[in-house]
């Protein structure tokens, strides 16, 4: 799944391009979002069973709104620093109607790699029911410490989040950005 989602991400270089396979660029722009919304459906349902095996019994229902809730800051997370990439090249909008496109390129390519990029921690994920069972019992597990960290960089993030979507608000541009 996250390699496919790698390839429709990286069907925007086609866009930026203008080859759209003879589709209207908005068809074809319209089509790589709902692909991938709906790869990210199917992501969701396997690391949601796997994570509700995880918890402890009896807290499924917790287990699950705390996951939803790192999921959805991750995406609010994700669009925070995509704003702060804008600034890594020119992406304005004087650059992109003068014709120059490579700063935009560069910048597909580079969050296509940073997407796709989660391919190297799969053998980090448990094959087996009876690796997820070892996971569940292993002296880390129910640590308060990790817990702590695991709570403060959710909040944190989701603090960054709301930072980068005031400033978006009340000073645009502030990162470099395409005003």
């Amino acid at each position: 799944v996250i390699l496919l989602n790698g390839i429709f991400s990286a069907l925007q270089l086609c866009l930026i391009t203008g080859y759209t396979f003879g589709l209207s660029p908005f068809v074809f722009a319209l089509g790589d979002d709902a692909f991938g919304d709906f790869l990210e459906g199917i992501q969701f349902l396997p690391i949601t069973i796997m994570m509700v095996h995880l918890c402890p019994s009896g807290s499924e229902g917790a287990s699950y709104a705390m996951f939803t809730t790192v999921a959805n800051s991750a995406i609010n997370l994700s669009v925070a620093i995509s704003t702060v990439m804008l600034g890594i090249w020119d992406v304005s909008k004087q650059t992109l109607i003068s014709g120059d496109l490579s700063g935009m390129m560069k910048l597909t390519i580079l969050t296509t790699m940073m997407q796709t990029s989660a391919v190297l921690f799969i053998k980090l994920m448990p094959n087996t029911k009876d690796d997820l069972a070892h996971l569940h019992k292993a002296s880390y597990s129910g640590s308060k410490v990790g817990g702590f960290t695991f709570l403060a960089i959710v909040l944190l993030s989701i603090l960054y989040s709301i930072v980068v979507a005031v400033l978006n608000i009340f000073k645009p541009g502030w990162s470099g950005e395409s005003r």
